[in-house]
């Protein structure tokens, strides 16, 4: 099964691949960057970019992608890093660059 990769750019213009996954997978398991998208006429329309703890108890990102579904969210993209300042950085940047329609703030979670 070929897995469709797409690039989201953050503000630096740096370009960070991901992995299209099916929401029912077991993505949120994962430690990385989430993209949560709905498709609209030119690609994808970010709704939220959530981080991945990668441990299996950690429930806020199925709860997000709950979440960005009411937004029209349809689509989850995976990136893959272990790195927590990495995925921090990274998600700074794309939120700079993509205006997602949901911002990190919609959840105030305590880490």
């Amino acid at each position: 099964n070929m897995s469709k990769v797409i690039t989201f750019y953050g503000a630096s213009g740096n370009g960070y691949g991901f992995d299209e996954v099916r929401p029912q997978d077991a993505w949120a398991t994962q430690a990385g960057v989430a993209v949560f998208a709905a498709p609209d006429a030119y690609g994808w329309r970010v709704i939220q970019i959530v981080e991945l703890t990668g441990r299996d108890h950690d429930v806020r990102p199925i709860w997000a992608y709950y979440d960005a579904e009411r937004y029209g969210a349809s689509a989850v993209f995976l990136t893959r890093t272990m790195d927590r300042e990495q995925r921090k950085t990274m998600i700074r940047d794309l939120e700079a660059g993509l205006s997602p329609v949901i911002g990190q703030q919609h959840f105030a979670l305590a880490a």
